[in-house]
């Protein structure tokens, strides 16, 4: 069983939505952790990443461990509670209330929030916290079109795509999609675990055990990070398919220099 694989069974285990990214990159980190240590002593790469993943355990009862420890509703509570705060606030700043907070402290308080708020939106953010990782290398950027409406969702591309290259050897391409839906009381699209796959300008064909699509756990609008491990890296076209039970879309990821005709 691939890492990825194996990290995408337990989150999906998660109710919590929010903590599925955190959680997944952890399990992630000591996977590799535990598969840089076998290599160290001779074992190979396949092999030491299919041990390390078995000594994990049986990924179903370790997600449902996990979801026990973290319940939905705190965060739930929190976003509802935090998302009135901020909508009563800029109510009365934009009245002209300022003489209700009695100095300048609590508006400018009110406004890191809402800066804070929208960082959490955006690509590069995004990319920098929930993508990217200190044995990271870029190796080249791409280009990403395509998209289209599942449903009452909007998926658009946000942002370029990364060709990422790790200390151990493994590499990995990467972007993020936008998705926007206008009906405040659906939940996000979260497309964790629906099948999505991939094939290139070679002909190599990527299954859903090689391709993940992540929420990050917005509602009206969210950022998804779609990965795809052990990418072919003389390939310089890829097409993503996301299949869904509202429907499929694809996208496509034109990387730096040049097509294979």
């Amino acid at each position: 069983m691939y890492r990825h694989q194996f990290c995408e069974l337990v989150t999906g285990q998660l109710r919590c939505k929010w903590e599925a990214p955190a959680v997944w990159q952890e399990l992630s980190d000591h996977i590799q952790d535990h598969q840089a240590a076998l290599m160290a002593e001779g074992m190979g790469r396949d092999q030491a990443e299919e041990a390390a993943v078995a000594a994990m355990g049986d990924p179903e009862e370790l997600g449902k461990a996990l979801d026990v420890l973290h319940s939905p509703w705190p965060w739930r509570i929190y976003h509802a509670v935090r998302a009135v705060a901020i909508a009563l606030l800029v109510l009365a700043l934009c009245l002209g209330l300022g003489s209700f907070f009695g100095n300048g402290d609590s508006v400018n308080a009110l406004l890191e929030d809402l800066g804070y708020a929208l960082k959490e939106r955006d690509p590069q953010y995004i990319m920098d916290r929930y993508v990217l990782t200190d044995s990271d290398t870029v190796q080249t950027t791409g280009t990403v079109t395509g998209g289209g409406a599942i449903g009452p969702y909007r998926l658009s591309p946000a942002g370029e795509a990364l060709f990422l290259a790790q200390e151990n050897g493994d590499t990995r391409l990467a972007f993020l999609v936008s998705t926007f839906h206008p009906q405040p009381w659906l939940e996000s699209l979260y497309p964790d675990g629906q099948p999505c796959s991939a094939v290139d300008d070679l002909g190599n064909r990527y299954g859903p055990d090689q391709v993940s699509f992540l929420s990050t756990g917005g509602r009206l609008r969210d950022l998804c990070r779609v990965f795809l491990e052990d990418p072919d890296p003389a390939a310089r076209r890829f097409t993503f398919t996301l299949d869904t039970d509202r429907g499929s879309i694809t996208f496509t990821v034109a990387l730096e220099g040049g097509e294979h005709t």
